[in-house]
């Protein structure tokens, strides 16, 4: 049980570290005003000019901002979800 623990933690990590600057990109294209026609955003047209944009003007480690945040609601997710599938496989072979 505590490997299936510490792997989900890794894992649930792993995930945080990749998906962090895609969930800081599209935050801010979200929260972004409209621009003067309406149609696109007033900071950004696309999410790579606003990835260009984010980390030419705060640096590349502002794409993990709110990393802890990310993984306290993800990583408890992961660890869970992986011990009870581990669980009910393990039940499953049994009966």
């Amino acid at each position: 049980a505590y490997t299936h623990f510490l792997a989900s933690m890794g894992t649930g990590f792993f995930v945080c570290l990749v998906m962090n600057p895609f969930d800081v990109v599209s935050t801010r294209m979200y929260n972004q005003k409209a621009g003067a026609a309406g149609h696109a955003g007033a900071l950004y047209r696309n999410p790579l000019q606003c990835f260009y944009k984010t980390v030419a003007s705060e640096g590349f480690f502002s794409l993990y901002k709110g990393f802890l945040a990310h993984y306290l609601r993800l990583g408890p997710h992961t660890i869970l979800m992986f011990v009870f599938a581990e669980q009910i496989k393990a039940l499953g072979a049994r009966y």
